[in-house]
């Protein structure tokens, strides 16, 4: 099916694994000229722009620390310069950092939680801004989190309230942009099959999980990238200020 991606220019933070990695191959696989920043794994990224060789589309890699307010100061020429332009943005950095009680929680962490997962999706809207709106279909996709609705109590209230914060942002930022082609949407997915999980996630607490899915699993990337293909489409034209529940029903 085609879903008008053919060399559409997007960006994609923090796409060398996981989530970010299934966005990007979808979209070079349907024609499109990625950029993808990526942190420290420079094996991840390469491996990823040498399978990019054989696809329609094309990738483009930057290093880059999310969470460096100066990191940011060039990307808007960086990304010009890569694929001409920008027509999709995929927020997908973000992490839990860390599972803490919220009485063993300290500033650190909820500065860094803020920092990873809202800060980063604001700052890269903020410069490229410019861009989104000189494209003609121009979106905003941020990869939240169910957390934000559940809130993450327990072990990682610092990462849901940070999530939670990103959809408001989300929400906020259609309208920010009322009166241009521009549309912002988020993507909320529960546990997904990914390095995340095995670095946060014990297979008892995956178990559990499961347990409480009617789907009776975890998701895939794949299907997370899925998601973020439908709404980044043309045909979803008319979807902005919305955040997509991508759970198994849970």
């Amino acid at each position: 099916m085609d879903l008008g991606f053919k060399n559409r220019k997007v960006l994609v933070t923090g796409g060398s694994r996981g989530i970010g990695r299934a966005c990007v191959e979808l979209f070079v696989s349907c024609g499109a000229h990625v950029a993808f920043t990526y942190h420290q794994d420079d094996s991840a990224a390469e491996s990823l722009l040498s399978w990019a060789k054989d696809c329609p589309g094309t990738a483009n890699a930057f290093r880059s620390d999310a969470t460096d307010p100066g990191s940011y100061d060039h990307l808007a020429g960086e990304v010009s310069g890569a694929i001409g332009g920008l027509d999709i943005l995929v927020n997908n950095v973000g992490d839990a950092l860390r599972r803490s009680s919220f009485a063993q929680s300290d500033d650190a962490l909820w500065s860094d939680a803020i920092s990873i997962n809202l800060m980063s999706a604001v700052r890269a809207c903020r410069v490229l801004r410019p861009l989104l709106i000189e494209s003609d279909a121009g979106v905003i996709i941020n990869i939240s989190s169910i957390a934000g609705t559940t809130t993450g109590a327990g072990d990682s209230l610092h990462y849901g309230v940070a999530k939670a914060a990103l959809n408001t942002f989300t929400i906020g930022l259609a309208r920010e942009f009322s009166g241009t082609s521009v549309r912002a949407v988020g993507v909320s997915p529960s546990a997904i099959d990914t390095d995340f999980q095995k670095r946060h996630s014990s297979p008892e607490r995956l178990q559990k999980i499961i347990d409480q899915t009617p789907a009776g699993r975890i998701g895939t990337a794949g299907e997370v990238a899925w998601a973020v293909a439908m709404l980044a489409s043309p045909k979803s034209g008319y979807i902005s200020g919305a955040i997509l529940p991508v759970t198994g029903g849970r």
